[in-house]
């Protein structure tokens, strides 16, 4: 077994993977002060150091790694550490400091230790169940339209970074199309979810004939480096600051507007969304342009924004259950439900 598939927790291991970066550093004690299992598992640790040893590393960190078994595309674990250990350190965004990160030869098999940003002055964890303001989420959309700008039509994606797989090409999106039709007709028809949905009006067909044409336009125009999953619970608020964006799993190549798209219709409520939507899209727009990319005219971005909705709607009508609270799951479905309603997201992708 090499010491990426080694899953103990104890001194030892972690001063031996923290050690490739802080050379100095000795753990003399750690506890596992929160575990949680998703799409990967995640503990939040305290570690106790030598003395003297501490390398000047916090006290508590955030580590995160590959489920012992993992049903979905391994592309999504080797993304995510492609991202955090090539990408992240060239881009000027917000972003978590990393202290480790140990993979086996496939990425598949990885240990990711970094900043708990629960305590961090200033910072609060982004969640679907508490309120967020539209000063916060115009500084996302900063730290986003920085990230798009950095790889806008860049020719990095063709050379570098042809790990990121483009929509129509994408392992995870392949994985969805093929299995989120099970999955999603299960929730509209049983469970906490099923209440929320009009089957008149969110038939199978209309569904994924309508996610289908929202890959194709994914797949239109300038590619950039997306987050690909950047709903209210994957970003973090920093007083003074653009914000950022963690769990980069679904990360790809493709049309700017998902990630856009997938912030407003989620870490806003709705009638913030209604009343806010359109000037926070320009303010994107407008810091596309600050950073010397011709981004679209606004009613071409806006027939964008309302096709990408169907993402969201879709992504949380296949999301089993126990990967987010009921509550998180109807929150987020919610208010998918209720932008694609307002604005037009089925007829916008030809299933009116």
């Amino acid at each position: 077994m090499s010491d990426a598939e080694d899953r103990t927790v104890d001194a030892h291991t972690l001063t031996r993977q923290l050690r490739v970066r802080h050379p100095d550093v000795e753990v003399a004690a750690v506890q596992v002060l929160t575990e949680h299992e998703g799409s990967a598992s995640r503990l939040r640790l305290a570690l106790q150091y030598a003395q003297g040893k501490d390398a000047g590393l916090p006290p508590t960190m955030f580590l995160k790694r590959n489920l012992a078994a993992f049903n979905f595309p391994g592309e999504m674990y080797s993304t995510e550490v492609g991202i955090y250990r090539d990408v992240l350190d060239g881009v000027d965004i917000e972003r978590p400091a990393v202290y480790a990160i140990e993979t086996g030869a496939d990425d598949l098999h990885f240990t990711i230790l970094m900043e708990d940003l629960g305590e961090r002055p200033g910072a609060r964890l982004g969640i679907v169940t508490q309120p967020t303001t539209i000063d916060e989420v115009a500084g996302l959309l900063d730290t986003i339209a920085t990230l798009h700008a950095t790889f806008w039509a860049s020719p990095r994606l063709d050379t570098e970074l042809t790990w990121l797989q483009p929509p129509l090409q994408n392992t995870s999106m392949a994985f969805w199309r093929q299995h989120g039709p099970r999955l999603a007709r299960r929730h509209m028809e049983k469970g906490h979810r099923a209440a929320l949905v009009d089957r008149a009006v969110w038939t199978d067909d209309r569904l994924w004939n309508g996610f289908d044409r929202f890959l194709v336009d994914l797949d239109s125009g300038p590619h950039t480096l997306l987050h690909g999953d950047v709903h209210a619970g994957n970003v973090y608020y920093v007083n003074g600051t653009g914000g950022g964006l963690i769990d980069w799993q679904l990360a790809l190549r493709g049309n700017w507007g998902v990630d856009v798209t997938y912030l407003l219709t989620t870490a806003l409520d709705p009638v913030q969304q209604a009343a806010h939507e359109a000037d926070l899209l320009r303010h994107y727009l407008d810091r596309l342009a600050a950073h010397g990319v011709t981004p679209p005219d606004f009613d071409t971005a806006w027939l964008t924004y309302r096709r990408h909705v169907i993402y969201g709607v879709a992504m949380w009508l296949i999301t089993p259950d126990g990967v987010h609270t009921d509550e998180a799951q109807l929150g987020y479905l919610a208010r998918c439900l209720e932008a694609a309603d307002r604005l037009g997201t089925l007829e916008a992708l030809g299933q009116g």
